[in-house]
């Protein structure tokens, strides 16, 4: 199977990724900008992918800009802002037809890749900073999104475990900023920010088509001028066991419904030994319907309304979650933290074991068929150090062994208890 990216450096800190393929009828072009995830600069990094999208220098208004993606043959543009570890990185992505899709359309991929890089390096500016209209306007969606994040009571409560979790470290900040920090943020102070992302941040741009590599180098360097800088790629800080005895936190609101999230850490990232083996650990313990805390929690015992478990592979860090009710906070925990004990002392089916590796397994090869799941695993290549794949991992895949989960689940130290609950005297 060719899902192989080759990498092409294009500078200092700068990678072009390229995966040749007639596989699909379109090109798919990710950019990646990674900056430390810092208090100082969390906002800013989430807010400014979102004002860059709205105009060019080349394209003033967002209706221009909007007509000429629609003119390049409905080319779809986007932006995100992730946070992997302690790594916040801002994402612009396009999808552009590919030529031989379109009779008689040649360099269309250029073309797009004209108004990409102008997204990017040649913004809007009034006067000494970005349009104060898109600014606010932006500003206005941020706050609201981040604001809305309290409406989804799983979400939220995984939020507000992570921050009780790492308080102190940076894995604690929200991908998305803080909205204390909104109104400090002017257009002129933005734009200085976007001045530093582009000299500072490491850059990876990924794409997958129809394209020729050699040829592609000297284009994306050319559309996508860069100053030079010191691009040091964003460190994480791995804790291999708390520091701390374990904490307890209990939030109350006026809810329907408890949450409760058990947060552990792992110490096991991308880089080790124990990767494959503890994605199997969490699959074997939470990761999908057929797992202990499903069948246990909510199948079983009728504790839960969902119970589920999930890994961060970059920080070292997991967690088991499930809506409860009130009652049953208690009960619910001990037969979570009884799951996880099963799954570090071996009491593994032979059943959960072939389950659990086939749907690892499946979802493997299904990434093969979506662009956006293969620029993400090509993300994993970066933060990993690992050329892998998708051959290669599953064939890792299938080469755990029940012994090996255990180990790995054996790593899986706790170190928060959240709940979220009702209002004392609540009905």
């Amino acid at each position: 199977m060719a899902d192989r990216f080759t990498r092409y450096p294009l500078g200092e800190g700068v990678n072009l990724y390229v995966q040749p393929t007639t596989k699909f009828k379109t090109t798919s072009v990710y950019v990646y900008f990674h900056m430390p995830l810092e208090p100082v600069t969390v906002t800013y990094n989430a807010l400014l992918p979102m004002v860059l999208a709205r105009a060019s220098a080349d394209y003033p208004t967002t209706a221009a800009l909007s007509r000429h993606l629609d003119e390049l043959y409905g080319t779809s543009f986007g932006v995100d802002v992730a946070r992997r570890g302690e790594v916040q990185s801002i994402v612009f992505r396009m999808e552009v037809a590919g030529d031989r899709h379109i009779p008689g359309e040649q360099g269309l991929l250029l073309r797009a890749l004209d108004v990409l890089g102008g997204i990017i390096t040649r913004p809007l500016v009034v006067g000494d900073g970005f349009k104060p209209e898109y600014v606010e306007q932006e500003r206005t969606n941020l706050r609201q999104i981040i604001e809305g994040l309290i409406n989804d009571k799983r979400r939220y409560a995984m939020v507000r475990c992570t921050a009780a979790m790492c308080e102190g470290e940076a894995f604690a900040l929200h991908r998305l900023g803080r909205v204390e920090d909104l109104e400090g943020v002017t257009p002129r102070s933005l734009l200085e920010h976007h001045r530093r992302v582009l000299s500072e941040a490491p850059v990876d741009v990924f794409v997958l088509g129809d394209v020729d590599p050699e040829r592609l180098q000297e284009e994306v360097a050319k559309r996508l001028p860069l100053p030079a800088g010191s691009r040091r790629f964003p460190d994480t800080v791995v804790k291999r066991s708390p520091d701390r005895p374990v904490r307890d936190v209990v939030e109350r609101m006026d809810v329907n419904q408890g949450v409760l999230v058990i947060g552990f850490r792992t110490g096991i990232t991308l880089r080790d030994e124990l990767y494959f083996p503890m994605l199997v650990a969490n699959g074997v313990l939470g990761g999908f319907a057929h797992s202990k805390l499903f069948q246990e929690v909510r199948e079983k015992n009728s504790l839960a309304y969902f119970a589920y478990s999930a890994i961060e592979t970059v920080k070292g860090v997991g967690f088991m979650y499930a809506g409860v009710e009130f009652a049953d906070a208690e009960r619910c925990k001990a037969i979570m933290l009884e799951q996880l004990r099963a799954v570090q002392d071996g009491a593994i089916s032979d059943a959960e074991m072939e389950t659990t590796i086939a749907t690892l397994v499946n979802d493997m090869l299904s990434a093969a068929d979506r662009p956006e799941a293969m620029a993400e695993l090509a993300v994993d290549q970066v933060f990993s150090g690992r050329d892998l794949t998708i051959d290669d991992r599953v064939a890792r895949f299938r080469q755990v062994t029940r012994e090996q989960v255990a180990e790995a689940a054996r790593h899986f130290t706790l170190d928060t208890v959240y709940l979220l609950t009702r209002k004392e005297g609540g009905a």
